[in-house]
């Protein structure tokens, strides 16, 4: 799987990486609580879709709320809102 994921994103096809997840994760129970594959989503979706990072970080429920919400908040994607309700699904209020 990770080198799956790295052919993907050296080849720069992020879209579709999104695509492969969002059905593995979205539509697929079986994978679908994989704590790995949806922080592999929302990782993804903020660097290169950030349209969907709110629909992903409020859906999902099992993923580093700590780790997906500091990489939101960086100053290099400025997804503050996202952070912030990340924080606050996780009850992470300090």
């Amino acid at each position: 799987m990770v080198n799956t994921v790295q052919a993907f994103i050296a080849a720069g096809l992020h879209t579709d990486l999104i695509s492969l997840l969002e059905r593995i994760v979205l539509h697929n129970s079986e994978f679908g609580k994989i704590k790995k594959l949806q922080n592999l989503l929302i990782l993804t979706s903020i660097r290169s879709d950030r349209e969907k990072v709110m629909e992903y970080v409020k859906r999902l429920d099992n993923y580093d709320g700590a780790e997906i919400a500091e990489e939101a908040i960086n100053e290099k994607h400025g997804l503050y809102e996202e952070g912030f309700v990340i924080y606050d699904k996780f009850n992470m209020h300090t």
